[in-house]
């Protein structure tokens, strides 16, 4: 286990993984609505303070809007409103950070509530995701362990094209990202989503 960068806006222009063994795989974690999460390090881009973003008219409920990183427009999601860990926007506050991925070759900011580690595991610790009927578990890749531990794995490209419908009580929304896109502990196994909200 290696400890994160002490300056949040450092960019991983070689990703720390890439020297790793191609059995264990390298994850930074964080917290999202009181859960643990992982992302692959591999799709990290950097890791920025919370900065205030640019609203966009007619946005989703999940877009916060977006900030210019470098010369690159990226649009910034509520992670948690996104795959369904909470109903509501979450007021944002100097104390949270956004994970900046690069998925399927689309940029894509993720606002969480703190960066924990970066933690190694093996191939054989990452567990199958159990097919709950209703629950958003499809925005996971995997279950890690990590000593006494889970982490929820996101699967990045299901994050980048879906999101939870909250609007109309139904299920998924579906997110076909464009050109101008582009540039607290968890007990046993026990994650909660809000998938379906009665309207």
């Amino acid at each position: 286990m290696s400890a994160l960068p002490k300056n949040l806006e450092d960019e991983f222009e070689s990703p720390p993984g890439a020297e790793v063994n191609a059995e264990t795989q390298q994850f930074i974690t964080f917290a999202c609505a009181g859960q643990n999460f992982g992302v692959d390090i591999m799709s990290m881009r950097e890791i920025r303070n919370w900065s205030p973003v640019t609203p966009l008219p007619g946005r989703k409920p999940d877009v916060l809007g977006v900030i210019e990183i470098r010369g690159r427009v990226v649009p910034i999601h509520d992670l948690a409103l996104r795959i369904g860990c909470s109903s509501e926007r979450s007021t944002q506050h100097e104390g949270q950070v956004i994970l900046v991925l690069k998925v399927a070759g689309h940029d894509i900011g993720l606002l969480v509530d703190s960066v924990s580690d970066i933690i190694d595991i093996k191939a054989d610790d990452i567990l199958p995701v159990p097919q709950i009927e209703g629950s958003a578990a499809r925005f996971l890749g995997g279950i890690a362990r990590q000593g006494d531990t889970l982490v929820a794995i996101l699967d990045e490209e299901t994050v980048l094209r879906e999101a939870v419908e909250f609007a109309g009580a139904e299920t998924v929304l579906s997110h076909d990202p464009t050109d101008d896109e582009s540039g607290s502990d968890v007990d046993e196994a026990e994650f909660v989503f809000v998938d379906e909200i009665q309207a």
